[in-house]
């Protein structure tokens, strides 16, 4: 029973702690700074709209649920106009190896990926890329180049960080998308 517990303890120490590095409010103050206020929206997915956004994202099958960030300037929300520049923000946190990374795209109106932060990485920190290798999904969108070995490079040392990043990018992506067609849709009706 001691050696049971010392090694769970060990265990514990070793893994070490978890590496959050922005939390969700200090990571949309960064990426729409202090003059720009979110609301943070949810979507329920239809059926359709999952299948859809499986479809875009090249996946199985997507979530029934994702929240989101939308941005709005302060002059904006007391009037109750609309987004200031139709950027949001989108979290998502997925498990690595054995431990979870949690990211942070900011996507324009155009599906462009205008931002990239890690808010979390839970895997030991030899396992996270640099900086510059998140940068290269700066002024990507969805589309079939948006792979590992295509417009996004792998790094050696960090290959599951690298795919699971990229999916998670690609399924993002196809959210907004979808959550564009949906308001789009709303508006017609």
């Amino acid at each position: 029973m001691k050696t049971a517990l010392c090694f769970l303890l060990l265990s514990a120490v070793a893994a070490g702690p978890a590496k959050t590095f922005f939390t969700h409010e200090q990571a949309l103050s960064t990426a729409f700074g202090e003059q720009v206020e979110t609301s943070k929206k949810t979507h329920y997915w239809s059926k359709e709209q999952r299948a859809r956004l499986a479809e875009l994202a090249g996946v199985q099958d997507a979530d029934d649920v994702l929240a989101y960030h939308a941005a709005y300037s302060a002059k904006a929300v007391q009037s109750k106009l609309t987004k200031v520049n139709g950027d949001t923000a989108w979290f998502d946190k997925r498990i690595v190896r054995t431990k979870g990374q949690e990211i942070m795209l900011v996507i324009d109106d155009q599906g462009v990926i205008q931002d990239l932060m890690v808010c979390s990485f839970d895997e030991p920190i030899k396992y996270k890329p640099s900086a510059k290798w998140y940068a290269q999904f700066k002024g990507k969108k969805l589309d079939d180049k948006l792979q590992l070995k295509q417009d996004i490079h792998g790094i050696s040392g960090a290959t599951l960080t690298a795919r699971s990043t990229t999916k998670a990018a690609r399924e993002l992506l196809a959210a907004a998308q979808v959550a564009a067609e949906a308001a789009r849709d709303k508006k017609v009706q």
